[in-house]
């Protein structure tokens, strides 16, 4: 039997029964009877999006700033952060095609850190998505074509990422890209086509043909579970999707902005979290002054409550994949304790209801942001990283739940 046959096997075997004693040997964070193990038991923790980690690297090899970050966050006895393990733009890619030992190498130094550190890692592989189109000279539909090429680098990097780094115990999930479900059937979709940024080897045709739907983002969602899946029988794999949009049923059904029932919202909710991914997720940002909505549900503890129900009943945990408080645009910026006061009452709601994975946005993130929330180790807003390691306390000082 060749090796690809017996990963096979091993999946099937892994899924036909489900011992305790498979999940006590599984690598990383594996997902049972809807719920998260790891080593054996069921797990629920929050972390953070160190989005640059590798990004960092790509541009300088001998960047100290996020590994050191990185090591920061294990002192903090912080257990995982997401970050984006591919390039941002096209131009970022340069260094994979003209020299992919090196590109594995600076991302192996990643891998290593987080392993001394005791962090756990989340890869993003296709952050985003608009990116590898425009690598190979297609559209953004190409990502439902099993035969383009957009599919086929898709395959390539999975099987060369998830082979390399499969018996690393730093690597605790899978995760496609960062917010597909947003771009999905847009009634004013084309008024976000037509970008070009020639230092970046940015160009976006104002064409049709590069318009997301759900059904395009489903096949991609699907075969990147699906090619993970022949090589890591185990870890979890995940979408990296935002909330569902309020309008996102109608958006693809009736090209719409009427605001989606529960029903309809819980409908586009199962869009968003196709077999063969086994983690639903969603990004969390309520608004100071704006209760956050999911069909006609309102509020930060009652939607949290919902959307965890919602994972359930796709047999999935959740994964909160950013969460942070946001300020009302026609409100300006959020002052300290505004930003205390809503930070805490959206742990408080993960707390209550028991969402498996949460992860805060964003930790040291050097590019395009300023703004309140922005972690650092000695800012203003470094006490986030205390108050994130007290309420992993508080989760792992919770009763055991009789259902996911």
């Amino acid at each position: 039997m060749t090796s690809l046959g017996f990963t096979r096997l091993a999946t099937v075997c892994l899924a036909a029964c489900g011992t305790a004693a498979l999940a006590a040997e599984a690598p990383g964070l594996t997902v049972r009877d809807g719920r998260l193990y790891r080593e054996g038991k069921p797990y629920r923790a929050i972390g953070v999006n160190y989005c640059d980690l590798f990004q960092e690297l790509i541009a300088n090899p001998d960047e100290q700033r996020t590994l050191q970050g990185l090591r920061f966050l294990g002192q903090q006895q912080i257990p995982f952060v997401r970050f984006w393990a591919c390039g941002f733009w096209p131009s970022d890619w340069d260094l994979y095609f003209s020299d992919k030992a090196e590109w594995f190498r600076r991302l192996d130094r990643v891998v290593k850190t987080a392993e001394e550190a005791g962090v756990g890692l989340i890869p993003s592989l296709f952050w985003r998505t608009e990116t590898y189109p425009d690598l190979v000279d297609e559209f953004n539909q190409e990502w439902a074509n099993p035969q383009s090429q957009t599919q086929a680098f898709l395959r390539t990097y999975v099987r060369e990422v998830v082979t390399r780094y499969k018996d690393a115990k730093a690597i605790w999930g899978w995760e496609f890209a960062n917010e597909l479900n947003l771009s999905c059937d847009l009634p004013n979709g084309m008024n976000f086509l037509g970008q070009q940024i020639p230092n970046l080897k940015v160009d976006v045709a104002k064409d049709e043909r590069h318009l997301m739907t759900y059904r395009s983002a489903g096949a991609a969602w699907k075969a990147f579970a699906t090619e993970v899946r022949l090589y890591d029988p185990y870890r979890f794999v995940t979408t990296g999707n935002s909330m569902p949009r309020e309008s996102g049923w109608h958006n693809a059904s009736e090209k719409g902005w009427k605001q989606d029932s529960s029903a309809q919202a819980f409908e586009v909710f199962g869009w968003m979290s196709p077999a063969p991914t086994d983690v639903a997720s969603v990004h969390f940002y309520p608004e100071i002054g704006t209760e956050p909505v999911f069909g006609d549900v309102k509020g930060i503890a009652p939607v949290l409550a919902l959307l965890k129900d919602c994972a359930a009943r796709l047999g999935q945990p959740l994964f909160v994949g950013e969460f942070a408080a946001a300020a009302d645009d026609k409100k300006g910026t959020l002052t300290m304790e505004q930003f205390r006061q809503q930070q805490t009452a959206i742990l408080e709601a993960l707390l209550a209801a028991r969402v498996d994975l949460a992860a805060y946005w964003v930790f040291d993130y050097s590019k395009d942001r300023k703004g309140p929330g922005l972690v650092r180790t000695d800012n203003e807003y470094a006490w986030v990283i205390t108050q994130i390691a007290e309420y992993n306390r508080k989760i792992q000082a919770q009763p055991a739940a009789g259902k996911p």
